[in-house]
């Protein structure tokens, strides 16, 4: 089923995937990256979860304003 996740659940399921194999989840991705390339394969799926992993974590969030009442 798909619903509404944060990115930072999201994140965070990511990282405790790639945690049960006790590597850096980047290094991972690089050597799958490089071995994908060296094959032929498509890799913009693998390049793609590397730029999030390494975006950073939080952003600022902007507040509302409230308009005046007239």
């Amino acid at each position: 089923m798909i619903g509404t996740k944060k990115l930072r659940t999201i994140r965070k399921e990511i990282e405790q995937a790639f945690a049960a194999t006790g590597e850096d989840p980047i290094q991972c991705l690089e050597r799958q990256i490089a071995s994908a390339k060296r094959k032929g394969d498509r890799t913009e799926v693998m390049e793609g979860l590397k730029r999030f992993l390494e975006s950073p974590r939080s952003r600022k969030h902007r507040k509302h304003r409230v308009a005046a009442k007239k």
